[in-house]
């Protein structure tokens, strides 16, 4: 059912949120950083948005100079609501019915803001001593590309391949890894779950003194942690070692972690591979952050290179 919350939603305050959550130091002149600053009267009602000019370097700007939203006409009440779909992780077609929008309009939006997300998640390892890693494989291949070549039909609904999944059999592996003590985590779209794709991904986000728990896949053999394994095909899912009473090696928050990627992604109906990585930074930043704040906001719609 769709709801037509953007006429509910108060213009004024609409522009005060943006101007807060967009520039949280202060809105300033692109060109000079000055803060002093007048109206043009003439384009005041342009968008609903006012244009000023700099006081020393007579340069035009407003609330969405320096974002991805530069020249966009849409009103800060639908922008607003974009971007709360977006980080909610809404599909297309709500969101296009709620905002009057269409779907391929919603989509360009989405894509921009999405890549902005894939440049901002955090490459330093975390800082839990205790820390599980494993893999997930998601159904994802071409969806919405033709497939003009009759050897390259389009793959059947449901990719029911047994074994690990690879990039080319559409199925491509997420190595995730979170901190059982800040519940921080870092998840990876990659090709293969290969023993160098898991120690590079281990190494690089744990640190050298933390403890893994790993499940039984033979990748992680040669891992330079600390490491236990439960072993999953002997149908164990938690063991006690130090006989203290408390199941210490499993891997359930990990698996936990795996429920709320498939929630998130599963509203889509379906991804292209090449833009899961996308989707998935803004889920992984949907798990860290809980709550959204200017900072994040700024730094999601700051205006920047396209990510490939």
């Amino acid at each position: 059912m769709i709801f037509p919350i953007a006429d509910l939603l108060d213009e004024q305050q609409s522009i005060k949120w943006v101007e807060k959550y967009f520039h949280p130091k202060r809105l300033r002149c692109p060109g000079r950083g000055a803060t002093t600053k007048y109206a043009r009267e003439s384009r005041a009602r342009k968008r609903g948005l006012v244009d000023y000019r700099c006081r020393k370097c007579q340069s035009t700007y407003n609330l969405y100079t320096g974002t991805v939203f530069a020249g966009s006409k849409l009103e800060p009440r639908r922008v607003v609501l974009l971007l709360r779909g977006v980080c909610k992780g809404e599909p297309a077609a709500a969101l296009a019915e709620e905002l009057a929008l269409s779907r391929q309009c919603v989509h360009r939006w989405r894509k921009r803001i999405q890549q902005n997300a894939y440049a901002l998640p955090s490459e330093a390892p975390l800082t839990d001593a205790e820390t599980e890693t494993d893999e997930m494989f998601q159904n994802a291949g071409k969806k919405g590309e033709r497939h003009a070549d009759p050897d390259d039909p389009p793959r059947r609904r449901a990719n029911k391949r047994r074994g690990h999944g690879t990039y080319e059999n559409d199925r491509p592996p997420v190595v995730g890894t979170v901190g059982r003590r800040t519940g921080q985590c870092r998840l990876r779209v990659c090709g293969h779950t290969d023993g160098a794709t898991l120690r590079r991904h281990v190494h690089g986000y744990t640190r050298p003194r933390a403890a893994c728990y790993t499940d039984e896949w033979r990748g992680y053999d040669r891992v330079e942690r600390a490491r236990r394994a439960v072993c999953h095909g002997a149908g164990e899912w938690a063991r006690d070692d130090d006989g203290d009473g408390v199941r210490e090696v499993h891997v359930n928050t990990i698996e936990g972690l795996w429920a709320t990627a498939r929630n998130f992604l599963r509203p889509f109906r379906g991804v292209h591979k090449k833009h899961l990585k996308y989707y998935l930074a803004m889920c992984e930043h949907h798990i860290n952050l809980k709550r959204t704040t200017p900072k994040f906001i700024a730094q999601l719609v700051a205006e920047r290179q396209s990510v490939t």
